[in-house]
């Protein structure tokens, strides 16, 4: 008989328990949204959005920034299908098109509430539900006309649920977010200068896909994450050479590649281009290289990929 120690069985049960079926890729597929940045530039991409297809019926959304709404509405989605927004953080590149959804949903004939996630909160940001009722409030809100979507006592056809993950720098481990029968979602705090953010792995059909969303790295808990991803999502915000905010906010290259490689990343696409990071991919693709050594691809704004 095999005997299992105290300790080793500890560390079993302690260990974040991921998908281990094969993925089933013909069931899953992730479309950009939105693959740019928050800069005003001649540049056709919408800022920060994603998009999850469970077989053909788009269901989680990861982030809403500006512009991704009317890729959405390019994409032949249908928002009623949608089951939850998955925010990384709330600045505006991030966030801005939330009340767009929720006045075209107005539209559609959906009925099931909106789930939306996101962290907590600080005195210069939003937690996830400040976020909401600052925008939607009956008596405050900026579109105080939409009330009725978290007014619990007014009539509407669904209602908007919003969850605040809370975040901290001293909370490293990986949370289970959502266990649906058809996917499960996982978030880890990730360090983006003073600002509460989240990196999400969402795992469907045996499949594996994760987002950065924007970091530094300094808190060195993504790699647990991310680990077998089939696509993972990182952010190429900043080239390898920044300084000063910058470099306090976003990933250089060359931890890009590192972090790809510890977690066997089966793909990396790179997004959130800016201005300093769009002419500058061969450099950034060279460093990376020194690391990782899977398939890397810099996606257009409604592209698609299976896992």
């Amino acid at each position: 008989m095999v005997q299992i120690y105290p300790v080793l069985l500890i560390l079993l049960f302690s260990m974040p328990v991921f998908a281990i079926q094969p993925c089933d890729s013909g069931r899953v597929r992730l479309q950009m949204l939105g693959t740019g940045g928050p800069e005003l530039i001649n540049d056709s991409r919408a800022s920060t959005g994603y998009l999850i297809w469970l077989d053909n019926k788009a269901r989680i959304l990861i982030d809403t920034g500006p512009g991704s709404a009317q890729n959405f509405k390019r994409s032949g989605a249908r928002f009623q299908d949608i089951d939850l927004i998955l925010y990384t953080h709330f600045h505006v590149d991030h966030s801005a098109d939330l009340a767009t959804y929720i006045k075209g949903a107005f539209f559609t004939d959906r009925s099931k509430d909106l789930q939306i996630y996101g962290p907590s909160g600080k005195d210069f940001i939003a937690s996830a539900e400040q976020f909401t009722q600052r925008l939607f409030d009956a008596g405050t809100g900026v579109y105080p006309y939409l009330s009725a979507f978290i007014n619990k006592e007014a009539q509407s056809s669904y209602k908007i649920k919003t969850h605040t993950i809370e975040w901290s720098y001293k909370n490293r481990n990986i949370q289970s977010i959502i266990n649906h029968k058809d996917y499960s979602v996982q978030a880890v705090a990730v360090h983006h200068g003073p600002f509460p953010a989240f990196a999400y792995r969402v795992e469907a059909y045996g499949c594996v896909i994760s987002f950065t969303g924007d970091m530094s790295g300094r808190l060195h808990t993504i790699t647990d994450l991310i680990k077998d991803s089939d696509l993972l999502v990182a952010h190429n915000a900043i080239p390898e050479d920044a300084t000063g905010v910058p470099q306090l906010l976003h990933m250089k290259p060359s931890y890009i590649g590192t972090i790809a490689s510890d977690a066997k990343v089966k793909k990396l696409l790179l997004t959130h281009m800016m201005e300093r990071t769009i002419n500058r991919q061969k450099e950034t693709i060279s460093l990376i290289r020194k690391h990782y050594s899977g398939p890397i691809v810099f996606p257009e704004d409604l592209d698609s990929f299976n896992p």
